[in-house]
């Protein structure tokens, strides 16, 4: 995303379908590097770092998207043009922008705040504030700033349909409107502002993301190597191994619409653990003190995992069988680290315990090719997919519940990580 909008002021990174270059793949290449190297570096001074970069990232569009509606509106122009229904494609159109347009993606801050609970001081605190917060203040945000674009649509930009929406040749539809409403002094503000949003995302997204590694190198679950901390704390094999892979993601997916279409499906996926580990917890170790505790837990945690099945869902057919390829890499790669002689592990796998994630992935991937969206065969009509997801989501909770570890194995588990913490 950093690249897609420093086309505006070198427009050689990209090419016209918004894949990268061979200058592109340089600068991608040396902004990962960057941005490994400060996480290597201090997670104190990210974390500071990030404060300052949100603030300019909170201030710029809100002093953008205030300019935009006190012009439009000085101007006589209405919410946005009538002369075309609104929603062409109707609620299916609007699920699918949901989970592939990315908006799942832009919403994705909180994840970071629950995997660096770790370092927060008052969790009981700094959790519910920080999850609630973020979503909801970025829907306020958002949703200024959809009024600002809205608002500034005149008649001639939809005039072939909403669906073929006419806007000034830039690769963002605020610099647009910026330009055919005559404020382009305006626009190195909202590229800058572009510029520093993805990069102190993408500060964060590799802080967490080695956390990520580090942990399951704790758990048993990869190998011991990503457990290695340097004098500051931080898993360096782990961000090394991150740099790594996000090369790796540059080839099959170059452009940023394509890679976040694929992320925001894996992103649902990886909520949908958190409902169903929350509960078996619950059931396991219901006495065990919590720093916070979620009331109305049974509620969240299946409306939570039908949500999570449904913006996994929404991607499509031509998403999720890739994911579903992805998956199965991921579990060829935990047997080949079970099965290789000399590495220790601290806990044996529970196959028994994990009968409810096959059943729920392969009939994921099977509602899907039967579903309507992303190249499915439209043979479950839409409408009743929502009625056969939200069965299948509590049969797999269920399953989940009455399959968990039995209680005294889960507490071993917490005891012996707790011990090694």
């Amino acid at each position: 995303a950093v690249i897609q909008y420093l086309t505006f002021y070198f427009p050689s990174l990209t090419h016209t379908d918004a894949g990268l270059t061979r200058h592109g793949y340089l600068v991608a290449m040396y902004l990962m590097l960057l941005i490994s190297t400060i996480n290597v570096y201090s997670l104190r001074w990210l974390i500071r770092s990030n404060n300052i970069l949100t603030l300019v990232k909170i201030i710029i569009p809100i002093f953008i998207a205030i300019i935009i509606i006190t012009s439009c509106f000085a101007h006589g122009h209405t919410l946005y043009p009538t002369n075309s229904s609104f929603l062409p494609m109707g609620i299916h159109g609007m699920l699918v922008a949901i989970s592939s347009g990315g908006i799942v993606f832009a919403f994705n801050g909180f994840k970071q705040a629950a995997e660096m609970a770790g370092e927060a001081k008052k969790p009981h605190f700094a959790l519910p504030f920080a999850l609630i917060g973020s979503v909801t203040f970025c829907l306020l945000l958002f949703l200024l700033l959809q009024t600002a674009f809205l608002s500034s649509l005149t008649q001639a930009n939809v005039a072939n349909g909403w669906q073929h929406i006419n806007l000034p040749d830039s690769i963002s539809p605020l610099a647009a409107v910026l330009t055919q409403n005559n404020l382009n002094s305006l626009l190195p503000i909202l590229y800058i502002c572009a510029l520093i949003a993805p990069l102190a995302a993408a500060l964060m997204y590799c802080g967490s993301s080695s956390r990520s590694l580090y942990g399951m190198s704790k758990n048993g679950y990869i190998f011991s190597i990503f457990q290695k901390l340097n004098p500051k704390g931080n898993p360096v094999n782990a961000i090394i191994a991150n740099f790594a892979i996000g090369m790796f993601m540059f080839t099959p997916l170059p452009g940023w619409d394509s890679m976040v279409s694929f992320l925001s499906s894996v992103l649902a996926v990886t909520y949908s653990i958190g409902p169903v580990s929350l509960l078996a917890l619950r059931e396991q170790m219901p006495e065990y003190k919590r720093l916070f505790r979620l009331p109305f837990a049974k509620v969240w945690a299946n409306l939570a995992f039908y949500i999570c099945t449904l913006l996994t869902f929404w991607c499509g057919w031509e998403i999720i069988y890739k994911l579903s390829i992805a998956l199965l890499v991921g579990l060829i790669v935990l047997v080949f680290y079970q099965l290789k002689p000399g590495e220790h592990k601290k806990i044996a796998l529970n196959w028994f315990a994990s009968i409810w994630m096959w059943i729920y992935f392969a009939g994921l991937t099977l509602i899907s090719y039967l579903g309507s969206f992303g190249g499915g065969k439209n043979i479950l009509p839409f409408g009743w997919d929502f009625v056969i997801i939200a069965l299948f989501s509590i049969a797999v909770m269920w399953l989940a519940l009455k399959f968990k570890l039995p209680a005294h194995e889960t507490a071993e588990h917490i005891n012996t990580s707790l011990a090694q913490n």
